[in-house]
């Protein structure tokens, strides 16, 4: 005897396990990140006050966004010693490199550069 499943739980069934292949969902400091860099003004208001642990990332999600004037000022406010663009170089964005170099000139310019900044 066969048994048959009602369509509601078979679809619910491939729903789940479509779902469930794709990668997972974006952690709560990505999305805080992505929220942030919807507000150009509030990023750069927040630059300063910014944790370090979230420059890289989001670093990472301005240059593919090409948010250029964000790009620019957080180049400038960069906390490390090295900024590693190898790891973009794959990424098509020829004005959003330019943006970068505006961005190192602006921290040349800096007259009270941080003692550490002297990015590589």
């Amino acid at each position: 005897m066969k048994y048959f499943l009602p369509l509601d739980v078979s679809l619910a069934s491939a729903y789940l396990k479509a779902t469930m292949s794709f990668k997972d969902p974006p952690t709560l400091q990505q999305l805080a990140g992505r929220s942030l860099l919807k507000d150009e003004a509030l990023t750069i208001s927040a630059l300063p006050n910014l944790p370090v642990q979230l420059f890289p990332p989001l670093f990472k999600d301005a240059f593919t966004s090409r948010q250029r004037k964000i790009l620019s000022l957080m180049v400038a406010a960069w906390p490390f010693p090295l900024l590693p663009m190898g790891a973009l170089s794959g990424i098509d964005h020829l004005e959003t490199l330019k943006t970068v170099l505006d961005g190192l000139d602006l921290l040349m310019s800096q007259k009270d550069r941080p003692r550490y900044v002297s990015l590589r």
